[in-house]
């Protein structure tokens, strides 16, 4: 199982967290930096098949939402995994 550790502690911008995305995922270049894409590349770009996130409770208090953001976009990849019979 390919296992990858986002590492949000510290994260104080929404660009920083979209480059640790980008570099852990495996994003390509074209990446957008912005939820759409984020979609996008997890779907159709990545080999990932676990995420651990962590230092979430060390992002920048500004940043929380876009946590939440996160963690709602990947359990909609994990339902959308299961009905494709991908996981």
């Amino acid at each position: 199982m390919n296992k990858v550790a986002l590492d949000l502690t510290g994260v104080k911008f929404p660009q920083e967290m979209h480059r640790e995305f980008q570099k852990k995922l495996g994003f390509p270049e074209y990446y957008g930096n912005n939820w759409d894409a984020f979609w996008y590349c997890i779907m159709n770009d990545s080999t990932v098949e676990y995420i651990e996130i962590l230092g979430e409770s060390n992002v920048s208090p500004a940043l929380h939402s876009m946590v939440e953001e996160l963690r709602h976009i990947l359990q909609k990849v994990k339902i959308a995994a299961s009905e494709q019979g991908w996981a």
